[in-house]
């Protein structure tokens, strides 16, 4: 028993940090392969790679890229099993490369950053508030118009060679009355009644029919457009149009707006 127990000591104390599942490449504590990637040659420990066992004539092996502590770099032989690494070459990258260009390469390459939180907005809350004065508003009246056929009476135009024709012979007639003074009076007074005679000759009243455009203001219905409502809210008078009569309170939001019934 006691022989057991040392042996479980051992190989706890042989478990190296590096091999804690829970410490992931791009990490600060990882030990293990690095993916260079499209980053430049890192830095390294050793200019030259480190192989332990040489690959058979002809095969090439190409190296690879491996963070560990400086122990296992120094006592490559002992510790590259640990890596399956005995058999390729290999570059040690250096710590301060690892941490100050591969991490943060790695994270935005990588790793997916999660997704912003959602931000859910609270429920809106709503007050009961009195109404100070509720006013009803009649829609504006309208003008309906209609066209319909009816007789009309017009007047002719006076008689334009008529009143000539009358107002020459009234001229001759009015020549021969008198003498002197008093046939140029009678001649013009003669030449005036015959053209009035004339222009009316022909002339008289003519019944047509015509289409004639009647209109007339009618009233909507006697439902109201819409209701003035005021209320006061946290000190302050406020207005709103309500399309149905409101009650003797209304809900409104923490703004003051009312929610329509």
């Amino acid at each position: 028993m006691k022989r057991v127990l040392c042996l479980l000591i051992t190989a706890a104390i042989a478990v190296p940090a590096f091999a804690q599942v829970s410490v992931t490449v791009g990490q600060p504590g990882f030990y293990g392969r690095v993916d260079v990637g499209t980053l430049p040659s890192p830095r390294v420990m050793y200019a030259q790679p480190v192989i332990i066992t040489p690959a058979p004539i002809g095969v090439v092996q190409q190296p690879i890229y491996l963070r560990v502590p400086p122990e296992h770099a120094r006592h490559w032989r002992k510790y590259c099993a640990r890596y399956d690494a005995c058999g390729v070459p290999v570059y040690f990258v250096q710590d301060s490369w690892y941490r100050d260009v591969y991490v943060p390469y790695y994270r935005r390459t990588y790793v997916v950053a999660p997704p912003p939180p959602v931000y859910v907005a609270p429920p809106p809350r709503y007050h009961t508030v009195s109404v100070a004065s509720v006013h009803a508003v009649m829609g504006p009246p309208e003008q309906r118009c209609w066209v319909e056929r009816q007789q009309v009476v017009e007047k002719n135009a006076p008689n334009v060679p008529g009143a000539i024709v009358g107002g020459v012979i009234g001229g001759l007639l009015g020549h021969q009355v008198g003498g002197g003074r008093g046939k140029d009076i009678a001649t013009a007074g003669g030449v005036v009644a015959g053209a009035a005679v004339g222009a009316n000759v022909g002339r008289g009243d003519q019944v047509v029919t015509r289409d004639v455009q009647r209109c007339t203001t009618v009233h909507r219905d006697e439902r109201p457009a819409y209701w003035d409502v005021s209320y006061r809210f946290r000190g302050q008078l406020h207005y709103a149009q309500f399309s149905t009569p409101p009650g003797r309170t209304i809900i409104v939001d923490d703004n003051g707006i009312p929610r329509q019934p």
